[in-house]
């Protein structure tokens, strides 16, 4: 039976054929797969609700996974699955590609112990694996003056840019900042797709001492972001009023880099870069919290370590220098 009541007419008239068709294409497929399979337990975390209050950006990534995952491993038992296969379908991988790997198997285990297909995770014991951190490497200011050198302001590489570089915000956020999330009080507001968490970026409103300097930054990126979209509903429209995918501005700020001579560069390395700089400049953790968007100390903490270790290498070496002048 459909779900929708079709029209008063022979079965064989065209309308009730067409109204047919149509109501039966939006019934969803049922699954061909067997249970007991992994193909099946696949299809089945991706309709549990646990996996739907994941973010639309994760769950896409995840989804690519479990593709692969069902499309060459489909057909075997998951209860006959040991930590040794895991570790042999990730050792095919690289290290990035492997934690997103391990991150799917895990979803899929998780679910099947709920639903009691299983009494433990194949994929417990297996270790994150350690990437290449490259794509953190913080901009330096000869990297920004490089760049801007090179994009003037009415490009979309420089407005794109500006935007990261004040706000310090991830790529799949910047893509959907509105000019509607500032406030009276002139303070961009966002949740991040990627944690939930609330990010506060002074717009327009007055900066704290510990970032006065950086006023010349601030009017920069607003005057290269209302280049590049002056009317639109989000900040960094393209032509026409499409909005920008979160991979085609991570591609474009990199090659715009290239095309600058910046080597290494990325754009969550302007983010590392932004919150660094709150803690160069005396911000404290609250405040890398809260331009960043972090939930824990301990996540903030991370950029005010770095600096303070830093700056006790550096005050060490002063103070040698003023024990030779002596």
């Amino acid at each position: 039976m459909t779900r929708a009541l079709l029209p008063d007419l022979p079965e064989t008239h065209p309308d009730f054929i067409a109204a047919w068709v149509a109501e039966d294409s939006q019934t969803p497929a049922r699954s061909k797969s067997v249970i007991g399979t992994l193909a099946h337990a696949v299809e089945d975390v991706g309709r549990a609700r646990t996996f739907s209050a994941l973010s639309e950006g994760y769950r896409a990534m995840m989804r690519r996974e479990f593709d692969v995952i069902r499309s060459d491993y489909g057909t075997v038992k998951i209860t006959t699955l040991r930590p040794k296969h895991i570790r042999a379908d990730l050792a095919k991988l690289d290290p990035i590609k492997g934690n997103k790997r391990l991150r799917a198997w895990r979803l899929v285990f998780a679910n099947c112990i709920e639903r009691a297909w299983l009494d433990s995770d194949p994929s417990a014991g297996i270790k994150k694996i350690a990437e290449n951190t490259t794509n953190r490497a913080a901009w330096t200011d000869e990297d920004v003056a490089a760049y801007r050198a090179r994009w003037p302001i009415g490009t979309s590489a420089r407005g794109c840019f500006e935007l990261l570089w004040w706000t310090g915000c991830r790529d799949s956020d910047a893509v959907k900042l509105a000019w509607s999330q500032i406030g009276p009080d002139g303070v961009l507001t966002f949740r991040q797709e990627k944690t939930k968490g609330l990010a506060y970026v002074p717009w327009t409103a007055p900066l704290p001492s510990w970032a006065a300097s950086w006023a010349g930054d601030r009017a920069t990126a607003i005057e290269a972001v209302r280049a590049v979209a002056p009317g639109g509903f989000t900040m960094l429209e393209a032509h026409g009023g499409r909005s920008r995918s979160a991979k085609g501005l991570s591609n474009l700020i990199s090659a715009s880099a290239r095309a600058a001579g910046i080597i290494g560069k990325t754009a969550h390395g302007l983010r590392v870069a932004r919150l660094t700089a709150i803690a160069e400049s005396g911000g404290p953790t609250q405040a890398i919290m809260s331009w960043g968007g972090h939930k824990t100390l301990k996540e903030a903490e991370h950029y005010t370590l770095t600096v303070n270790r830093k700056r006790q290498v550096v005050r060490a070496e002063q103070e040698q220098n003023d024990v030779k002048q002596a």
